[in-house]
């Protein structure tokens, strides 16, 4: 077994982790452990941008509001202004670093706008945002010589030590297929979601639920896991793979249709198709049952090729290359598991419930979503958070520090027989279908039961493998997402009343203004 002693240990590589590994390479050395290519993340699919108060007309309290509704009551506020109060900050860095927002010709950043947004503040790089920003982060992190990078290495488990402080992980070296344990002083799960949970995702395949899992077989805390936001208006297509149509494409006019060209939006919400995400994820739900059809369609054809291809350059063109002019057709669309708004309880600092672990990003609760997150408020919660653990870690360092990074006794199976890959295929296909069809956009309590036995069943075949098998890469991420949609599942039975993207058929929902659908 390779052992490594670090620091800091960062476990993820989007906006979260690399953020905080630049910063925190002031403090030791960090290590930062991805599961694949340090670019594969969440980070780099989001097309939207980051919101930000950055117009003289927006205000602090605007943006706190907006994102307090869109959580449907459930945020905490104090975590809201936080983040909200210092993005200006955030975003400045970004630039300083060379993170190109596009600009509105006037050296000013251009400003759109989103659902659920009062006003236009989100900061973006054409339709590409995630992608420039994580290339940006990249650059620097490796440009750093205390910042190591250990690619394609899957952790499988948090280390603890007597007094329930965390000294590190355990981490599968999937190229060389033996076992890495690093002994760290402050260990960071930045390990982002679990879209893959899901039959239809915007999320890529690496998207398992992994800090999740390992944040529960540790013991540490999960809070809010049955909020999970569906993203309205991911591309219809055999061939999509999950692909978004950014919301900002609706922020700049476009229109959610039916075939036959019939706006449906203002009779669900006064914002029509820019409402939050859960209202318009369920209302095209509600659409497609009602007329049995297969998809929705967004509508942007009231904008010319060249304006659409200048605005939405990625969207357009991977539109086109399936057969579909957006300036002239319609856009198929249907609702995809997209972000948890639930995850690792975490404080203000990414402090969870064990010592010397933090928790930061999507794999974080930290309240700023509540039962439903504002849309581009993910990558700057990710910024921020960060950004907070750094001074946190700065300000404890001495202490933090101290922890006894001894090697502890570990039992992980090296034997030579492998689990079928075929078979484990299988189980992840029908744990996401079932996890659709009776976790998803619409939920009831009959079928939350039926979903809960069946993930026990899940359970205990996957504590047969790996009591029989090699560990493995496959046999890890159907591990953690078995463990993370049983999370889920419990979770979703425990929340009684409907709330945000948590909605139970047979419960009538009450809600703010009585804007959401009853």
């Amino acid at each position: 077994m390779k052992k490594t002693k670090t620091d800091i240990l960062i476990l993820g590589s989007g906006i979260a982790g690399l953020s905080l590994a630049i910063k925190a390479s002031s403090l030791g050395k960090v290590s930062v452990v991805t599961k694949a290519a340090c670019s594969e993340s969440n980070t780099r699919l989001a097309q939207g941008g980051i919101a930000c108060v950055w117009d003289e007309q927006d205000n602090f309290l605007k943006h706190i509001e907006d994102t307090l509704t869109a959580g449907a009551g459930h945020c905490k506020r104090e975590a809201v202004e936080l983040m909200v109060k210092t993005a200006p900050q955030r975003i400045q860095e970004l630039a300083e670093l060379g993170v190109p927002f596009t600009s509105s010709g006037s050296k000013k950043f251009e400003l759109g706008r989103e659902g659920g947004h009062s006003h236009n503040r989100i900061l973006h790089i054409d339709d590409q945002s995630g992608m420039a920003i994580e290339n940006v982060l990249i650059e620097k992190a490796r440009s750093i010589t205390n910042i190591e990078f250990f690619e394609y290495h899957f952790a499988a488990g948090l280390l603890k030590d007597e007094n329930n402080k965390c000294t590190g992980a355990v981490v599968l070296d999937t190229k060389n297929t033996e076992m890495h344990l690093f002994n760290s002083k402050v260990t960071v799960l930045a390990t982002g979601g679990a879209g893959q949970v899901y039959e239809q995702t915007t999320n890529p395949l690496i998207a398992t639920g992994d800090g999740y899992a390992m944040a529960s077989l540790a013991g540490a805390k999960l809070k809010d896991m049955e909020f999970v936001q569906f993203h309205p208006t991911s591309l219809f297509h055999p061939q999509a793979n999950g692909f978004l149509i950014s919301e900002a494409l609706r922020g700049f006019g476009a229109e959610l249709v039916l075939p036959d060209g019939t706006m449906f939006m203002k009779k669900y919400h006064k914002l029509g198709s820019l409402a939050p995400r859960d209202i318009v994820s369920r209302s095209i739900f509600t659409e497609m049952k009602k007329h049995q059809i297969p998809c929705v369609y967004l509508d942007a054809t009231s904008h010319k090729s060249e304006e659409l291809l200048k605005k939405f350059p990625s969207i357009y063109k991977m539109c086109f290359q399936l057969g579909i002019d957006i300036s002239e057709e319609l856009i198929p669309v249907v609702p995809s598991a997209h972000y948890m708004c639930g995850g690792v309880l975490a404080d203000l600092n990414g402090l969870t419930s064990i010592e010397n672990l933090f928790a930061i990003g999507e794999v974080s609760c930290t309240g700023v979503h509540g039962a439903n997150r504002l849309a581009s408020n993910s990558l700057l919660e990710g910024l921020v958070f960060a950004d907070q653990a750094f001074k946190y870690i700065r300000k404890n360092r001495t202490e933090l520090f101290a922890v006894n990074a001894s090697d502890p006794c570990i039992d992980y199976p090296y034997l030579d027989k492998q689990a079928d890959k075929r078979e484990i295929e299988y189980l992840k296909s029908d744990l996401r279908k079932m996890m659709w069809e009776k976790v998803g956009i619409t939920r009831n309590t009959k079928e939350l039961i039926v979903a809960k036995s069946i993930i026990e069943e899940s359970e205990n075949r996957i504590a047969n493998w790996l009591s029989k098998n090699t560990l493995n890469e496959d046999l890890l991420s159907l591990r953690n997402m078995v463990i993370t949609s049983k999370i889920i599942i419990e979770s979703t039975l425990k929340r009684k009343e409907s709330m945000g993207t948590h909605f139970i058929e047979e419960k009538k929902i009450l809600y703010k203004n009585d804007q959401i659908l009853a």
